[in-house]
């Protein structure tokens, strides 16, 4: 390797109850090369964190990397060497660490994307009061749901706070989730609404609403292409009423 990771360890934590939890709002994160003597889960509720993390196979030298955000997380059996780092601006994060033998041999581990169930689940996790009888049955949960899913490739990201932007509104329409709000999107990208306003006036010429519009309408007509009827689109896609998304598709332009 061309860096020397410290143990830290975190198995004694997970003698009692099975699993260990850490909630971290700390800002500009940052924890050098280091290991864990047990499995961890990562996963960001708020702002972006770069993680890089070894080859989980074991071969020398062969590092990964991953911009994660809120629904996203890295999965990594114990000994893996890893870093993690803060965007600036606010963070928080949690991180779950499990016994080795929780996370059977020929998983596949890395980056992923959380499936909608798993996320309400870790959310409930670190939730202020809940109990250990509580917190024990999620984790068997979230374990489940971890080894049954396929994890999705993790795509480097765009420079950009607008087209990450961007990129949030088409992850969330790929996954059939309703679209997140500018709000949300900008507490996720770790940012201000001034600064993601600017951005897009920027890149594209119009406000972070009339683009976020602009996508919402561009799906919606493809899957009215697809032969889909205009009351079921409207469904699927939140809107009160037909009569919704067909004023939408009337005043939004191209899409970005």
């Amino acid at each position: 390797m061309t860096h020397d990771p410290h143990l830290s360890p975190k198995l004694h934590l997970t003698a009692q109850h099975g699993f260990a939890l850490h909630d971290s709002r700390q800002p500009a994160f940052h924890r050098g090369w280091h290991t864990h003597d047990c499995g961890m889960l990562l996963w960001p509720r708020m702002g972006r964190l770069k993680t890089v993390w070894n080859d989980v196979s074991g071969v020398p030298d062969s590092p990964h990397a991953a911009s994660l955000v809120r629904g996203t997380a890295l999965l990594l059996p114990a000994s893996t060497s890893h870093l993690t780092a803060s965007e600036p601006g606010r963070q928080q994060h949690g991180e779950l660490y499990l016994p080795p033998d929780r996370l059977p041999a020929g998983r596949r581990f890395g980056a992923m994307h959380l499936d909608a169930a798993t996320i309400p689940m870790l959310e409930a996790l670190l939730a202020p009061g809940i109990s250990v009888t509580s917190a024990a049955w999620l984790v068997r949960a979230i374990v489940e749901q971890l080894l049954a899913g396929r994890p999705l490739a993790m795509p480097e990201e765009p420079s950009s706070v607008a087209l990450r932007m961007v990129r949030r509104f088409h992850q969330a329409l790929e996954r059939d989730l309703p679209l997140p709000s500018i709000d949300a999107v900008a507490n996720e990208l770790g940012v201000s609404i001034r600064h993601l306003q600017r951005a897009c006036q920027i890149e594209f010429g119009v406000t972070p609403v009339a683009v976020r519009r602009r996508i919402l309408a561009t799906h919606a007509r493809a899957l009215i292409a697809q032969g889909q009827s205009v009351a079921r689109v409207s469904l699927d896609l939140g809107f009160s009423s037909s009569g919704h998304l067909h004023r939408l598709l009337r005043e939004a332009a191209d899409p970005a």
